[in-house]
């Protein structure tokens, strides 16, 4: 089984997703606003959108959005919450390696480093059909970790405590395949869970030039959504891609 389907369990949800401030998704979706040109209409593409929460907020800004999630339970959250704001943004369960994304987006965004799941193979064929699901200089925005900076800053093991709850994480790198390659312990009071994680990592000039090869012009990288540029120190990089 692929490691991610069961990652991302009723925990991870409490305290991942579930522990995101309302006011940083407004902050991201008016970055997006900005630097993917959106106005009322314009239809997006949510890869790997969770629990809807970028969905959701665009399609208050009466943005035509569309979101893909593999986890049919944070689909669930997702349907719920975007009824309790009167707003329709469509959710489909599937796996974006095999769930035809459609055509004639103006903006396609994959956010909250949620890149790097499959192998080299799938990986480039699903910015493939970022890039054929986009309109004729429609934007893509991907939120991906800097290869650079978690290779400067690694670490083989940490430990946390996240209500009551100790987690220890201990990693490898792969060089060969850029992979980081974890087992994540949780001690909960009745039992002891443990997560298989492998995040394959890209380098900003590498992502850059799958994505120029598939067709894309690179437009601009930013360190955060203040739009510092990019630097070694930067731990997440927002790029923007466009269409040719």
């Amino acid at each position: 089984m692929d490691w991610f389907k069961d990652l991302y369990d009723d925990f991870r949800m409490k305290t991942g997703f579930g522990s995101i401030p309302k006011e940083k998704t407004r902050k991201e979706v008016h970055f997006m606003l900005d630097v993917l040109n959106l106005s009322e209409n314009s239809k997006i593409l949510d890869l790997f959108c969770g629990t809807g929460r970028h969905s959701i907020e665009l399609t208050k800004e009466k943005c035509i959005n569309i979101g893909i999630e593999y986890n049919s339970e944070y689909i669930k959250i997702a349907n719920e919450r975007a009824s309790k704001f009167s707003v329709e943004p469509k959710f489909i369960q599937g796996d974006v390696r095999h769930v035809d994304f459609g055509e004639g987006f103006d903006a396609v965004i994959i956010m909250y480093q949620s890149f790097g799941y499959f192998d080299d193979f799938e990986e480039k064929n699903i910015l493939k059909k970022v890039y054929s699901s986009l309109k004729s200089k429609g934007r893509f925005l991907i939120e991906i970790l800097n290869r650079d900076y978690i290779l400067k800053h690694f670490s083989k093991r940490d430990e946390r405590e996240i209500e009551g709850i100790k987690i220890v994480e201990e990693r490898k790198f792969d060089i060969l395949k850029s992979r980081v390659n974890s087992k994540l312990t949780r001690y909960h009071k009745d039992n002891i869970v443990t997560k298989n994680m492998s995040w394959r990592l890209y380098s900003v000039h590498e992502i850059k030039n799958i994505l120029e090869d598939i067709g894309f012009k690179y437009i601009v990288g930013y360190s955060d959504l203040n739009k510092e540029p990019l630097t070694l120190n930067t731990r997440l990089m927002r790029l923007i891609f466009e269409k040719n």
